[in-house]
C-alpha cells in the first residue's frame, strides 16, 4: 500500500486487513524498492520512516498485528510455548491480565486457540524463529 497517510493507526489496520507493505509517499526510492523487494520475497515491506515509529515484536510491527506492546510482550512469550503462569511471573503481571490479553491476541489474529496463532503469524511471514528466547 502506498499512501500519504502513515500514523499507527492507519499503518496498523491495513497490515491487519492483509496489506503486505506499507510505504509512505515520502519514502526515498531506495526505501521504496526495499520494501516492493522485500514483498516479492514474501515478507512485509514497511519503510524505515513507518517501521521506526512502531512498537514492534521482532520481525514486525506490533501495530501491524493489531496489537499493544504488552500483547506483543504476551505474544512473544506465547509462541515460546510458555503457560500462562510462566507469562505472569516474566512479565510479572496477573494471571487475569494475561488471560485479557491472550484473548485479545486471539480476536486481533482471528483464531480460536495458542496452536492458530501460530499458524496464522506464519501465514502473515512472521517466523516462530523470530520469538526465540533472548535471553
Amino acid at each position: 500500500m502506498l499512501s500519504a497517510t502513515h500514523d499507527r493507526a492507519t499503518v496498523g489496520a491495513a497490515l491487519a486487513s492483509g496489506a503486505r507493505g506499507y510505504v509512505s509517499k515520502t519514502a526515498s526510492p531506495e526505501a521504496l524498492l526495499d520494501a516492493v523487494r522485500t514483498v516479492l520475497a514474501g515478507g512485509r515491506g514497511v519503510t524505515t520512516d513507518i517501521a521506526r515509529d512502531a512498537p514492534s515484536v521482532p520481525g514486525i510491527p506490533a501495530q501491524a498485528l493489531g496489537l499493544t506492546q504488552r500483547q506483543a510482550e504476551v505474544l512473544q512469550l506465547l509462541v515460546q510455548g510458555k503457560p500462562n503462569k510462566l507469562i505472569c511471573r516474566d512479565l510479572r503481571l496477573s494471571e487475569g491480565t494475561v488471560k485479557v490479553h491472550v484473548s485479545a491476541i486471539l480476536r486481533a489474529l482471528n483464531v480460536h486457540s495458542r496452536s492458530q496463532a501460530i499458524v496464522e503469524l506464519a501465514r502473515r511471514g512472521v517466523t516462530v524463529d523470530a520469538f526465540a528466547d533472548r535471553r
